[in-house]
């Protein structure tokens, strides 16, 4: 299939690809032929009618009409993205809750998940350590190891970690440890532990199959759901709050600097505290 719009990270290009597909798809299965570009509000109704029926979540349903309403911009029908009858109020889709859903590991299930994974695979929990450390995504972690002796240079210096592999968007961002000692420490296992891998810390033939070593790795040691990998750098970000709050004194300008640190734009304070404080302690959920 021919998707016209081509901008945005990889991942989103290959979201938006999915979702088309699914749409022509399940609109052929239910007897309604039709190519993208003659697509109209009724087969956009019907597809929607059809996967709320099969159970897909509100969040779900409302990232897949982002995708369809910003391929039909791309094909020049704006006026059918911005329809009445293809608003989620109208499709029946809005109101889901943007709510975080992981929940910071406390400093005893790090260390006890921490010794499990150190058992199991020695670059795991070098990935696991950068992920507390340094706020890193999953993919960040894993991919890390050409960042890893510039990382150790920085940290060494007091500088901040510039983070170019594996980021969302492939936008490059600087950030701080919150402690540099437990930081350098990381780094220096990861470089350790990617030297004994052959220059990697997670072996494979790809970085999806990294990926689902990785996963496979979070849930023998028991991080899965509310805990999965997502949870450390949750924490991180709390310490992070807590220290930007005590240094600037006002939780806005201290939520936009974690944002930053995220590799989120300035402006993100507000998805940051739904996110990544929503499961603190009380003093950091009122924000």
């Amino acid at each position: 299939m021919r998707v016209h719009n081509q901008t945005g990270s990889t991942l989103t290009k290959r979201d938006r690809e999915h979702t088309l597909k699914n749409l022509v798809q399940s609109l052929r299965q239910a007897n309604m032929a039709v190519r993208i570009e003659n697509i109209n509000s009724k087969h956009i109704e019907r597809y929607i009618s059809m996967k709320q029926e099969a159970g897909i979540s509100l969040r779900t349903l409302q990232n897949q009409m982002a995708h369809i309403r910003t391929e039909l911009r791309a094909m020049g029908r704006d006026k059918l993205a911005d329809s009445d009858r293809l608003s989620c109020s109208a499709l029946g889709i809005s109101g889901a809750n943007r709510d975080g859903t992981h929940q910071a590991l406390s400093q005893a299930q790090y260390t006890e998940v921490l010794e499990q994974a150190q058992a199991l695979h020695p670059g795991f929990a070098a990935a696991l350590q950068l992920q507390r450390e340094l706020g890193l995504r999953m993919r960040e972690a894993i991919q890390s190891v050409d960042s890893l002796k510039s990382w150790e240079r920085a940290l060494q210096r007091g500088h901040r970690v510039h983070i170019l592999h594996g980021t969302k968007g492939g936008r490059a961002r600087d950030t701080m440890a919150n402690d540099p000692q437990k930081a350098l420490q990381a780094v220096k296992a990861a470089i350790e532990a990617a030297k004994a891998n052959g220059g990697r810390l997670i072996p494979s033939a790809s970085l999806q199959g990294a990926a689902r070593a990785y996963g496979r790795l979070c849930e023998k040691v028991g991080m899965t759901g509310k805990h999965a990998s997502h949870a450390l750098r949750c924490a991180y970000a709390q310490e992070r709050f807590t220290m930007h709050l005590e240094q600037l004194g006002e939780r806005r300008e201290a939520l936009a600097a974690t944002s930053l640190d995220l590799g989120h734009g300035d402006g993100r304070g507000t998805y940051v505290a739904q996110v990544y404080l929503k499961n603190a302690a009380e003093e950091l959920s009122k924000v």
